[in-house]
């Protein structure tokens, strides 16, 4: 039995309700796929690259995998193009690599102005008529302006400004009243 299957006994299956499961769809969630991945080997006492690697293929779908095993950083080694010699690609190195395939998984463009507009069409569009459907567009709209407030992408009076834009003008003039 190699060393792949013998740490798979103490891994949950594909599917299963405690394993790591990310969506190429949700970029956000790859963070979270890594983390909950990392956990599991580090419980596993899985410590080298080439099993982590493999791990981390085992809880994708296979379009997915075929992508992220052609990465180069799949390889167990690859040419250094600064020093042009033969160097180990580690884990944190592929992970790194299938961080770039999808904008939003990273910290840097987790979220846009596109989204807010996104939000605060959709809301607008939607009339909102319930406390729960405005709380629901609340929550949607501080959880995207958070992030591009405290990145310095946009300021509080602009963030306070856009929430109104969410509102229907149903909606905004019977609150006025």
């Amino acid at each position: 039995m190699d060393q792949h299957h013998a740490y798979a006994k103490s891994m949950p299956a594909r599917g299963h309700n405690t394993a790591p499961a990310f969506s190429p769809n949700e970029p956000q969630e790859l963070p979270r796929y890594f983390q909950e991945l990392e956990f599991l080997v580090a419980s596993s006492g899985v410590t080298n690259d080439t099993n982590k690697k493999a791990l981390g293929i085992c809880y994708i779908d296979y379009n997915t995998s075929e992508q992220w095993l052609s990465l180069a950083e799949y390889e167990v080694s690859g040419i250094n193009p600064t020093t042009q010699t033969l160097t180990p690609y580690t884990y944190h190195d592929w992970k790194k690599a299938i961080i770039l395939l999808y904008p939003g998984a990273d910290n840097v463009t987790k979220y846009s102005m596109a989204n807010l507009d996104q939000v605060t069409g959709e809301s607008g569009r939607a009339d909102i008529k319930t406390i729960s459907q405005f709380a629901a567009y609340y929550r949607k709209f501080y959880q995207i302006t958070k992030w591009l407030v405290d990145s310095s992408r946009l300021g509080s009076l602009e963030r306070d400004c856009l929430f109104c834009t969410g509102l229907s003008n149903k909606l905004w003039t019977a609150m006025q009243h």
